[in-house]
């Protein structure tokens, strides 16, 4: 048989993976639990109808790009669509790396970095962040002076930590670094956000779009991407959909890595619609964020440490003398031996996926030993998962 090669980039990777198993309550990939709103759905049922599935898509994602730049009053050739905002960050990464080339990247942050980083051949350098998971702007700034990396990516608030990072600390960073950089916004519509730029001119009815979030920057700084998903605030995670708002000179060079007709059309005209009708969604997103404060509460009342949060996850792990429960109990149930703190995470995993609820397993990562990260779904939902918590620490401290 011949043998084959493959890119040595290739060759070393592994490939992504979560744990993808039945449950009755999903919790383990930031997903939103909630249908769509009646009248979006209702909406693209209509559409649907009289969809002409035989035409391409717009080639560039015209339709989309143009009501997104409306309403953020940026020109359309600032905006691009991508397959996913990941599919926008594997493109940047690309265009700005290369051979000889350093993307830096949070840790512990969104893994995909990494690989991205290695697709396009380029040298990941990972910049720490303080122990609660917060982004240290003179940190960074130091560390791409130090590094010079030709891309940069500040995930916020990040993920799988949940942190957010205010505005001021983020516009710090885009003053005093050379390169490009991007702002992974992914989870930022769950954060509450009131900040914004000095004299931002937008109407009163805009400025929640933009509170908090680099995008009150655009237009200011030529070395800024913004990159926004569909697949978490806005529920669309199985269409695929993200975009990237940023300078144009930039923008343009990573619209030149996205193939024609790349996005396909239904995803268009559903994202278009969704985006038409966000206002449907505030109240939503108000009770995911009431939802998250009161799942937190209930895991420190529990004993656990939490990470400061402002996403729709929450992330956790025992310590001290419950983490030590916790381990004890783990060794008299199960023959795998784990150092004491990812022990401790992993019995919590198991017996939840016993009953029929899929979290993220975190237990055996580097940095965050011995974590669960946990996606704020359905009230009724969240009662359970906490009820389930709470029976297995009474168990352990019986």
């Amino acid at each position: 048989m011949s043998s084959f090669t493959v890119r040595q980039s290739i060759e070393a990777m592994e490939e992504y993976a979560v744990e993808s198993v039945a449950a009755d309550i999903i919790v383990n990939a930031n997903e939103s639990n909630y249908p769509l709103p009646q009248e979006i759905a209702e909406k693209i049922t209509q559409r649907t109808a009289r969809f002409p599935f035989n035409r391409y898509p717009p080639i560039k994602s015209e339709n989309l790009c143009e009501v997104i730049a409306k309403e953020l009053d940026v020109d359309i050739d600032c905006v691009k669509i991508g397959n996913g905002s990941s599919e926008l960050l594997e493109k940047a990464c690309y265009v700005f790396g290369g051979p000889g080339k350093k993307i830096a990247v949070p840790w512990p942050s969104f893994s995909m970095y990494g690989e991205y980083a290695a697709l396009s051949d380029s040298e990941e350098v990972r910049y720490p962040l303080t122990a609660e998971g917060f982004v240290d702007a003179d940190s960074v700034i130091s560390f791409c002076k130090e590094q010079q990396p030709s891309l940069l990516i500040v995930c916020n608030p990040n993920n799988p930590t949940g942190n957010y990072n205010s505005l001021a600390a983020m516009e710090k960073i885009l003053a005093n670094v050379d390169c490009p950089v991007i702002m992974d916004e992914a989870y930022m519509e769950f954060a509450d956000g009131k900040e914004l730029a000095p004299n931002d001119l937008r109407p009163m009815h805009k400025l929640w779009l933009v509170a908090g979030s680099t995008l009150s920057l655009v237009g200011r700084y030529s070395n800024l991407m913004v990159f926004r998903t569909f697949s978490k605030a806005y529920g669309l995670a199985g269409l695929r959909c993200g975009y990237a708002v940023g300078a144009l000179g930039l923008v343009r060079q990573l619209g030149k890595a996205l193939l024609p007709y790349h996005v396909n059309a239904f995803t268009l005209m559903a994202a278009k619609t969704v985006y038409e009708n966000k206002e449907l969604y505030k109240e939503r997103i108000k009770t995911i964020r009431e939802e998250r404060d009161k799942f937190v509460d209930c895991l420190k009342a529990l004993g656990f440490k939490v990470w400061p949060t402002a996403t729709n996850f929450v992330t956790f792990r025992a310590e001290g003398e419950l983490m030590q429960q916790l381990a004890k109990a783990y060794a008299a149930k199960f023959s795998e031996r784990l150092p004491e703190q990812a022990a401790g995470g992993k019995l919590i995993f198991k017996y939840l996926l016993a009953n029929s609820i899929l979290v993220r397993d975190f237990s055996t990562h580097p940095v965050l030993q011995g974590c669960l990260r946990i996606t704020i779904g359905l009230p009724e939902e969240n009662k359970q998962i906490i009820a389930k918590i709470t029976e297995l620490c009474a168990e352990v401290r019986a």
